[in-house]
């Protein structure tokens, strides 16, 4: 498949030539064909790109990726799991296993205040602090989360959206990713695509979306 880590240095030869750190974010969302709640999955990545005197690029992605730490989910369970945060390359693994098709929204730029708090999102769901449920608190505690809330946790002016469960996957994805582009996140709606191969994406099937663009569910 592909290999990185969820923060780790790679470089990337083709990146623009900018001096200081610039910030990228990539959506994405997928279910099981034919659907089956159980697979359905959002989660990002969020990158640090810092030009480096060579003239190559160091990249330092974050991925935020919540879910039960023992599959598979239950949408549901009432009672808060042990949920632990998978890397890229998990998560593209277990939607394999799970015959998933996967959307992807971005790259973006984005700002590095919301990659700050991207990395303190990850560095609390790896504490051990947060419990997953797909039936979560509606944005009220955080110490209950599922999968959408761990990633707008991360964002400064949609910590408090409400995303039902049933609005998760590519269509919740879709429509997650325009409350992005409302609320300013992204830095203009150019997507960055220099960084899909640095990051393994170029070996992966996805569907390129745009924000809000209507996912219809695969029932059978």
């Amino acid at each position: 498949m592909f290999a990185f880590a969820t923060v780790a240095l790679l470089s990337a030869p083709a990146a623009p030539v900018e001096a200081g750190p610039r910030y990228y974010f990539i959506l994405f969302g997928g279910q099981s064909i034919p659907f089956q709640p159980r697979t359905a999955h959002t989660w990002a990545t969020f990158v640090k790109a810092t030009p480096a005197a060579d003239g190559t690029t160091i990249l330092e992605p974050v991925t935020i990726s919540w879910l039960p730490a023992e599959l598979p989910v239950r949408p549901l369970k009432l009672r808060p799991v042990e949920g632990r945060n998978r890397s890229l390359e998990e998560t593209f693994a277990i939607a394999a296993r799970n015959n998933a098709r996967v959307s992807m929204w971005g790259p973006f730029e984005t700002d590095a205040g919301r990659y700050e708090l991207a990395v303190r999102q990850v560095d609390a769901l790896n504490s051990g602090a947060v419990r997953f449920r797909s039936l979560d608190s509606l944005g009220r505690n955080r110490s209950v989360q599922h999968c959408a809330h761990a990633v707008t946790f991360a964002d400064p002016n949609l910590q408090r959206l409400r995303q039902p469960v049933i609005r998760v996957g590519e269509p919740g994805t879709s429509r997650l990713a325009d409350k992005y582009v409302e609320s300013g996140a992204f830095v203009g709606t150019e997507t960055h695509d220099w960084l899909l191969p640095a990051l393994g994406l170029d070996r992966v099937a996805v569907v390129r979306r745009e924000p809000g663009e209507r996912v219809p569910r695969q029932w059978r």
